[in-house]
């Protein structure tokens, strides 16, 4: 099969522009749907939604796969002031939070470094720790969890973190390392706040206040889902390429950048390279397999059963590209967890001539739907963009109900949509003697994911 290449790309970016269905997507699973927790109504709409797009586009074997998920449930939580009954303070339990109901001395440990707390000896003891959820600048940083893990240890009862924005705002985080064998197990009791009330606590802090910390929840197991479709290639229809996005949200949260974002542009990529080939003859090389995801903010419990379902004794994919949180900013190139395939991926960027970059990550990224993949030791990454450093200002509404499709560029989403279908199309048509062989261990993996637990991402 010979591809004409400017034809057929001058096509797909056409097609991502002018007849795009991203702002009917975004707006049916944030909008119509809205909230998408794992396990919930809203979550099966949204799989029966995308589930019923593959089948329009054309795709083989769409299908949604259950699965149990280990979920949580928070019926109430608060915050109080011993002493100021008529004061009302902001707060959201985190993630997976036990119940919880002490009342204890309220200490400011800054950011729980070593250094920060060693000093406060016995105090810490029973005590309930306000915590900076930031890194300590000028020093080496340390996750959350491994600082939450320093206050349990010294007899801390429960945290409390504000956020580090202002406007009164909360966002549902966790306090577990998703590198760990039970992803969404907490060191510590955690509860978070806004800034201007995580400064009124460090003000009362000072003075010695006592605070009572309730939180009132519950660990449930429900039905979560995947949703698949295939769309095979012509020459070898047998090797595989995932390109996959988790359609779940936080408990309460419309979920537009996290991550409506990510599955409209999965469903806009099956749509027009199938479109492709309906309308101009043009077929993938090697198939394609496009997944939505459940449960990701529940520990990536959706893609590790998808993992465990489909990658046990089978063939594994010859690659897996995820996306995340694609309204933080304009696509930059791909970073990939493992450097084997940096040279082929980025001779199709260079090919593309859009000044696109491939790179490595330094450290297993357990952050998002790639991992389960690359724990099995299939070559996985995910699109580099402005998520961390020079990200759209307005793009910092994750894990919470603001998380809205005004926040989101839909212009931004045709040009990732177009770019993601051409950077796919010609790396399904690499032949399969220009791919290196893959030579990646679980075994050296899991020791490799071990020894890097409580390292900080480094994003740049």
């Amino acid at each position: 099969m010979v591809v004409e290449w400017p034809s057929a790309e001058r096509w797909l970016m056409g097609g991502a522009s002018v007849d795009s269905l991203a702002g009917n997507h975004i707006n049916m699973l944030c909008d119509s749907i809205g909230v998408r927790w794992g396990g919930s109504p809203g979550e099966r709409r949204a799989a029966e939604y995308i589930r019923g797009q593959f089948d329009e586009f054309g795709l083989e074997n769409a299908a949604i796969e259950d699965f149990e998920v280990n979920t949580w449930d928070s019926a109430s939580s608060s915050i109080s002031i011993v002493g100021e009954s008529d004061r009302t303070i902001d707060v959201r339990a985190s993630m997976f939070c036990p119940s919880l109901d002490v009342t204890a001395p309220l200490v400011d440990v800054g950011f729980a470094m070593a250094h920060e707390v060693e000093p406060l000896g016995s105090r810490l003891d029973g005590a309930i720790a306000l915590v900076a959820g930031a890194y300590e600048p000028f020093t080496p940083p340390e996750t959350l969890v491994i600082r939450l893990e320093r206050l349990a240890g010294l007899g801390v009862t429960a945290a409390i973190t504000p956020f580090a924005a202002g406007g009164r705002r909360t966002s549902l985080g966790h306090a577990g390392d998703w590198r760990d064998e039970d992803p969404n197990g907490v060191p510590l009791p955690m509860v978070h706040t806004s800034r201007e009330d995580g400064a009124l606590l460090a003000r009362r802090a000072a003075l010695g206040a006592t605070v009572t910390v309730r939180v009132e929840a519950k660990m449930i197991t429900k039905p979560s889902c995947n949703v698949v479709g295939d769309l095979r290639g012509d020459l070898w229809p047998d090797e595989w390429i995932v390109l996959g996005a988790h359609h779940d949200t936080t408990i309460d949260s419309p979920g537009a950048n996290d991550n409506a974002s990510g599955s409209t542009v999965v469903l806009e990529v099956a749509r027009l390279v199938a479109r492709l080939k309906q309308e101009n003859g043009v077929a993938l090389g090697r198939s394609i397999r496009f997944i939505t995801f459940g449960s990701e903010e529940q520990g990536l419990q959706g893609s590790t059963a998808f993992v465990d379902r489909h990658y046990g004794q089978d063939p594994i994919p010859r690659l897996m590209i995820n996306l995340d949180e694609l309204a933080t900013g304009i696509m930059k190139g791909v970073a990939l967890q493992f450097p084997e395939l940096r040279p082929l991926i980025q001779r199709q960027l260079d090919e593309m001539r859009e000044g696109l970059t491939c790179h490595v990550m330094a450290q297993m990224d357990s952050s998002g739907d790639m991992f389960p993949f690359a724990r099995r030791g299939i070559p996985s990454g995910m699109l580099w963009r402005w998520r961390f450093v020079g990200r759209h200002p307005d793009a910092g509404f994750g894990h919470s109900s603001t998380d809205t499709v005004d926040k989101v560029r839909i212009r931004e989403l045709k040009e990732y949509s177009g770019l993601l279908a051409r950077l796919l199309l010609r790396t399904s048509h690499v032949a399969p003697e220009e791919w290196p062989e893959n030579n990646l261990n679980i075994t050296e993996i899991a020791n490799r994911t071990a020894q890097e637990r409580g390292s900080v991402l480094r994003t740049m």
